[in-house]
């Protein structure tokens, strides 16, 4: 009899892991969909963004970059190059380590991202399988795969292995040493090394750490009990040293310029990128944001077990019916998960505006939340009929994974930026020597505040690699193009400027023309962002045109290569 009870836990582990492997699977096949396409769909400014700093690291070497990230185009480089200082700098080193492997094309940000969440799926469904069972653990790592916000950014790099990991030591941590004399293990110091390390990642690091350090506080003073010292000492030293080596860093690059933290954290902790911050705004973005990120019916499955679903797990609390798969569906440990989203969300609010992705903390809460009101309603319904709760738990399911599925197409139909417009980076790229430079009417830079500087977009820094010197009359465009350094002139081609354009026409042949798109909008809604039709001239030929192509009108459709 003891044999076949651990021969049926051996097969039962087997089948639990065998079931998450594939959903493990599932979510790399999911975020290497169309692996080398190029950087202009949702988000295409963070996804360039990494790619750019990370080739620089490949290209231009540690020595020139420092190991921080490094705005830097062309080649050689600029003598002194712009740093970016606001993010911690750990993971793009890691990748560019897998750009020496698999290039510093596209899908290298793809295949890194995919192995995290491949790794953070496993993670989670293992600390969900100790905290419940395994149907809840699968179906939560189902509902966490499909969520159209994991489908198109994943798992938001190191973030969350390492944030669901330090969940697991620290409530290891809880279970086997609530005394005040407890030693030091390796639960101690697996559950340092991750809050530490996901410091070192991102700043959204912290709100995991700062949930766990809450949560621990809060449960002493519950049960009346002193705080155990070295936990206690973990909680606050782990986290501490992270900020401390990510703010010396950052304040070391603004030459001590202490204000300029200041500054950037006020900019992002209030109206961030709108001109003013109102709550009622920011409750409607977060809400839109989670529409998507989640769907509505996944939203109301969870209201539902927050609200309705109580009732239920109270109601066979009180009727001592609480058996072990009726208490798997109360939500275990639910503060804990509850709080690194609330707090990041609150913290740092105005980070939303833009960033579906900041909502990123929540997919472990509403994975869990959306499995358990699933899973009480095929409760109830058993208490009716088992084979009718079989068949209704069947088709909410498929019904969740279709209408998920179909959230995470329009996720990756979304384009913020045209893709005509980086094929003609793309073009010019090709057509300018590595040590020439790009004359533009656009500066092609940004520049979102004040304490963070102007640089490059990202996108068209990655694509074009050149550096760019705006020229916006004749007398400037003459003047750089007899220096020989720049043997082309970037231009939208648009009414307001045609006074500009007919004399360059007159002097500089058309290299090529790059006609415009529209865009699109659906509903309403932006999908597609359009141009406008752009002019390349070669400013390697100059002089006047002849007579004769003088009196033709110009149509700029014509290339003349």
């Amino acid at each position: 009899m003891a044999n076949t009870a651990i021969n049926s836990e051996k097969n039962n582990s087997f089948n639990f892991w065998l079931a998450a492997g594939l959903l493990a699977v599932i979510t790399v096949l999911s975020l290497t969909r169309d692996i080398d396409r190029p950087f202009c769909g949702l988000h295409s400014w963070a996804e360039a963004s990494t790619a750019w700093v990370a080739r620089a690291h490949v290209k231009y070497g540690f020595g020139y970059t420092k190991g921080v990230c490094t705005w830097a185009v062309g080649n050689p480089p600029p003598e002194t190059p712009t740093r970016y200082w606001d993010h911690p700098q750990l993971s793009n080193i890691l990748v560019s380590l897998l750009m020496r492997v698999t290039g510093t094309g596209e899908r290298t940000i793809r295949i890194y991202r995919a192995g995290l969440s491949a790794l953070g799926l496993l993670i989670f469904v293992k600390l969900v399988r100790k905290l419940t069972d395994d149907t809840t653990a699968l179906l939560a790592g189902l509902f966490i795969v499909i969520f159209p916000l994991v489908q198109y950014f994943g798992m938001e790099g190191w973030l969350m292995p390492l944030g669901f990991l330090s969940f697991w030591y620290y409530i290891a941590v809880l279970e086997k040493s609530e005394d005040k004399t407890s030693k030091l293990s390796a639960n101690h110091i697996g559950l340092a090394l991750c809050i530490f390390f996901n410091m070192l990642f991102g700043w959204s690091g912290f709100f995991f750490a700062m949930a766990i350090g809450v949560h621990y506080v809060f449960r002493c003073l519950f049960r009346k009990k002193y705080p155990n010292k070295l936990l206690l000492a973990i909680l606050i030293l782990a986290p501490a040293t992270g900020l401390l080596i990510n703010f010396t860093v950052m304040a070391a690059g603004y030459s001590w310029n202490i204000q300029k933290i200041v500054d950037l954290y006020k900019w992002r902790s209030a109206k961030g990128e709108m001109p003013e911050f109102l709550w009622g705004k920011w409750f409607a973005k977060f809400w839109e944001h989670a529409l998507t990120n989640f769907t509505l019916p996944v939203l109301l499955l969870v209201i539902g077990y927050l609200t309705l679903g109580q009732l239920f797990i109270w109601t066979n609390t009180e009727k001592k019916e609480d058996t072990s798969s009726q208490t798997s569906r109360k939500f275990p440990y639910f503060w804990l998960f509850l709080m690194p989203w609330v707090f990041q969300l609150l913290i740092l609010r105005g980070c939303l505006w833009r960033h579906q992705s900041w909502e990123a903390p929540m997919m472990s809460f509403m994975a869990i939340a959306t499995a358990l009101s699933v899973l009480i309603i095929k409760d109830q319904l058993s208490k009716i009929n088992h084979k009718l709760s079989s068949i209704v738990m069947i088709f909410l399911i498929s019904f969740l994974v279709l209408i998920c599925l179909n959230g995470g197409n329009d996720y990756y139909s979304i384009q913020w930026q045209p893709l005509s417009k980086i094929n003609m980076f793309k073009t010019l790229n090709q057509a300018i020597p590595s040590d020439k430079s790009l004359l533009s009417f656009e500066d092609l830079i940004v520049n979102q505040h004040p304490s963070k500087g102007g640089f490059y977009r990202p996108e068209y820094a990655y694509y074009l690699d050149r550096e760019v010197v705006q020229a916006t009359s004749p007398e400037e465009i003459q003047k750089y193009a007899s220096t020989g350094q720049y043997p082309y002139y970037l231009i939208p081609n648009v009414p307001q400027l045609s006074q500009l354009i007919t004399p360059l026409r007159e002097k500089y042949p058309l290299f090529k023309y790059i006609p415009g798109d529209p865009g699109e909008r659906k509903n309403g809604k932006f999908v597609k962002a359009g141009m406008p039709p752009y002019l390349i001239l070669d400013l390697q030929q100059s002089g006047a045109i002849p007579e004769n192509t003088k009196k033709q009108k110009f149509d700029p459709k014509s290339e003349l290569q």
